[in-house]
Formats: C-alpha cells, structure tokens, sequence
C-alpha cells in the first residue's frame, strides 16, 4: 500500500500588507480563492488522506467559505498569532498520519504535479524532511536555504533576517516531514529576536544538528513558490495562472488571438475551433461551444453559456444568459438573465433591462428572431419565435411568434411570414 500524509494547511495570519478587510486567503485568483487552489490539489492527490487547516484571523468566515465548497476538510484554531512553529503545533493531535504536508494557503500557484513529485520524492528519499525550494534569478524576500560544504541544508534564514536576495536558493514554505521528528523538535523552537515570532524555518537547523536527513526539492519554474503577500504579488499571480490556463485552451485546439490581452477563469470550458479576440474578459462558471467568435472587447459573465457557432462581437457583454446554437451578437449590446434561441440575431445596440432597481428578471427570445439595432427590452418579457422588432423599439409587453413591433412603447405593425 501506497503511504499517505495529512495535508496541514497554514491560513491563520492577518497580512496586513495586502491592505484588504478580508481574509488574504479568501482573495480571488482567476474566480477561486486563494486557499482553494491548495485544496483543489490536494483534493486530487491519492497522497494526501486527510486536509487539516489552521484558522486564526477572521476565522469563521474562512472555515465557512471552505464549507460550503468542501468536505471532509477538519479546522484547527491558532487563537495566538505567533508564527508558523506554533500554528504547526496547534493541529498536533489532528495529524493522524506518520508524515505530514505542511503548505501556506498564500501559495496558490504551486501545481498538483509538483505537490504529487515532492511527496513521491519524500518517501522515497527516507528522509525526515524535505523542502520544496527554487532558484531565483530576480530579487525576493523569500527566506534563503543555506547548504553547508558538503552540499547538505543547514538552515532557512528568513528575510527579517537577510537583506532582499538574488540569484539564491530559497525556500517555498511547503515540507514534507516525519511526524515524529517534527512534534519532537517543534518545541525546541524558539521566539525570533525581531519578530517575537515562532518561525517553522528554524525547525531545519534543529534537525541539521540531530544529523537528521534534510533533502531539498527544487522546482523548475520558480514561480510554482511565489506567494502572495501583497496586492502587486496577487497581480503577477494573476497573470501567470491566466496565461496556464490560456495555454490549456489553447491545447485543446481553441484559437487566442492575443494570450496577453484576453483573461479567463479557473473553470472556463471552451470549444474547439472557437476563436477569442483581444480584450475579452470570461468570468467563472461559463461555457462557450466550438466554432463560435468571441470579442473583441467582450465581457462574458458568471453563469452564461454560449453554444455552438453563435459569434460575440465588439463591445458587448452577456449576463448569467444562454445564447443557443447560432445566435449572432456583434455589436454594442447587453444581455442580462436571458435566453436567445438558436439562429437569433441580436442587433446593435440592443440592451435587455433585466433590473427595475430591486430585482433581476429574465427574458425569453425565441429562435429565428430578429431584434432591430437599438431595441430595449424591458424584463421580464417574451419574444416569440421569428418575431422582428423595429430600430429602436422599447419592448415592455410580450411579442407573440412571427409578428413585427415598432415603436416606444413596442406595438403590433404587422405578421411576419413563418420561416
């Protein structure tokens, strides 16, 4: 049998540096919070048998948060926030497993396929504590590993100790330990002279003079350990899981104009043979068909689906709404809580007013439409299959099938031949 760690999240700390009233790891990165990237992975690892998360600041509303996403995680509770050292040791009892995980919840970028390596790596390296670490070229504040003569980890200095670093070894923040090891030393730990803080970092050079076995495993792409400290880190975050994501889609066979100017989210489904054009925003919880035309400068929404072969063009946006095969969409217009059956053409300029200042409505637009540039369409409403409404028209009341409106407010001119 394969063995297992318990995953042992740190998400207890304030960061006052992020200048936000809400918890850091509750910030959003590509439409998920930052914590549940690290659940997500650990989630899909046979590694990891049980998820451990030690709470602090605000700690209701993240222990709800994660609830409501996920099972199975259990809470511990840092009532002191004194340091990394003693948030491990609070969650002592509920390490059931031989080996524990140890990774910060401002760490969202670090992969599954990483996670599963490192771990693989720990068993069987047989040692009693390894570090996921990684050389960077720039400049940064992470904490530097320190090697002695023979190549061996002696210590992680943390940067309140050490100026701003280049071209160094440093340190992740995620380990693989022994329990044992780990829950025997931790107390040994003591109070950083600056910080008046408990630091976990200093558990290495405890165990460099045991001659316990410390191994580093050192990534290829260094920013798989970048952690978000502040709102300028959670921005280079942004653009590199949004150019991860980009590139998937684009494995898949969906055509991005410009990687650099177009954002999606962590859960965007898109089609083959779809072309996205520059300036497209694509919110979480969408689904867009293949052979279909997005942007450029389109706002795709939460909750809409767009299906396939329909085309999106400049300057619109659609809103918790589906467009169903073919729908044409190209210019200037606003689709709020609706539904555009198949071949429908949506002029320019046309807005569906799906809010009276108290609540959102739906509109139905049936297939074969034809909603003449300009028109407003005042929810809730229904426009029936193969109706046409006049340039302009204020639509307040329901069109009926195969009718055409005109005017303000929008009334009966004339049938319309049945296609």
């Amino acid at each position: 049998m394969r063995k297992k760690v318990t995953a042992l999240i740190l998400a207890a700390g304030k960061s006052k540096r992020t200048k936000t009233s809400k918890p850091k790891v509750l910030l959003e990165l590509a439409g998920r919070p930052l914590i549940f990237h690290i659940i997500d992975n650990l989630k899909s690892l046979f590694f990891v048998d049980e998820i451990v998360v030690v709470l602090g600041h605000r700690k209701d509303l993240v222990e709800e948060a994660i609830k409501r996403e996920f099972k199975g995680v259990r809470f511990v509770y840092q009532n002191r926030l004194n340091g990394t050292a003693k948030a491990v040791e609070t969650a002592r009892k509920l390490v059931k497993k031989d080996s524990v995980l140890v990774l910060c919840a401002d760490t969202p970028l670090i992969t599954r396929s990483t996670l599963r390596k490192f771990i693989n790596f720990f068993f069987k390296s047989k040692a009693d504590c390894a570090i996921i670490t990684a050389l960077f070229k720039e400049r940064s504040d992470l904490g530097r590993v320190l090697r002695d003569e023979k190549g061996k980890i002696k210590a992680i200095v943390e940067k309140v100790d050490i100026k701003s670093i280049s071209g160094e070894e440093v340190n992740s923040g995620i380990y693989c330990f022994n329990k044992k090891a780990l829950f025997r030393n931790i107390g040994k730990i003591k109070a950083n002279k600056r910080k008046k803080e408990f630091f976990l970092t200093d558990i290495i050079g405890i165990f460099y003079r045991q001659n316990l076995k410390v191994e580093g495993f050192c990534v290829e792409d260094a920013t798989e350990v970048l952690g978000i400290n502040t709102q300028k880190n959670l921005s280079l975050a942004q653009k590199i899981i949004n150019r991860r994501l980009i590139n998937q889609l684009m494995d898949r066979g969906v055509t991005i104009v410009d990687p650099d100017t177009t954002f999606v989210s962590f859960d965007t489904k898109i089609g083959r043979d779809t072309i996205v054009y520059p300036f497209t925003f694509i919110e979480k919880n969408v689904i867009i068909g293949s052979n279909c035309v997005v942007g450029p400068f389109a706002h795709i929404r939460a909750k809409s689906k767009i299906e396939e072969g329909a085309k999106v063009g400049n300057f619109t946006e659609v809103n918790r709404s589906i467009l169903k095969k073919n729908v044409k969409m190209k210019h200037f217009s606003y689709v709020g809580d609706t539904r555009v059956g198949e071949n429908t053409n949506i002029g320019a300029g046309t807005i569906v007013a799906n809010y009276d200042g108290k609540r959102k409505h739906h509109t139905i637009i049936g297939r074969e439409a034809f909603i003449g540039s300009g028109t407003v369409i005042v929810a809730p409403s229904e426009i029936g299959n193969n109706a046409v409404t006049g340039a302009g028209s204020v639509v307040t009341r329901p069109v009926k099938s195969n009718t055409v409106v005109v005017g303000v407010p929008a009334k009966f001119l004339k049938k319309r031949k049945q296609k």
